[in-house]
């Protein structure tokens, strides 16, 4: 008891652009990417870049404009981050967010965040959401 969570769902009133869908796919596969990098000993920080290497790949480069996560427990930003300034080793059993974003001035932004347990071969996801897509409501 007493632990806190931390989750981001992107919504879209009406049918998303396809640009809105664009940007919602790739957020979607940096996830992925930083979720498959998580394990005990995978540093904080090559977490966070195989997230953002998604990001960069595309005309969206330089628009993930914060750290992919950070640790949750008692508090919801606990240490440790997924950050590239952060050079921590992940520990089996902490829970981290990973979040990554894209986000454009004046169009708008696009965040996926679940939490996620470090176990030894990789993540355990404990957030559980009614769905991991893009929501258009009319």
């Amino acid at each position: 008891m007493g632990y806190c969570s931390d989750i981001t769902r992107t919504v879209v009133f009406g049918k998303a652009s396809q640009e809105q869908a664009e940007m919602y796919n790739i957020v979607k596969e940096a996830q992925m990417a930083g979720m498959k990098s998580i394990k005990d000993g995978a540093n904080g920080r090559d977490v966070d870049g195989a997230a953002r290497k998604v990001i960069d790949s595309t005309k969206f480069k330089g628009r993930f404009i914060h750290s992919l996560g950070h640790g949750v427990g008692l508090e919801v930003h606990d240490h440790p981050a997924l950050s590239p300034s952060m050079d921590f080793p992940l520990k089996a059993n902490m829970v981290v967010t990973v979040e990554p974003g894209i986000y454009v001035p004046e169009f708008g932004g696009v965040r996926i965040e679940d939490d996620v347990i470090v176990t030894k071969d990789g993540y355990e996801r404990i957030t559980s959401a009614p769905t991991y897509d893009l929501i258009e409501v009319s």
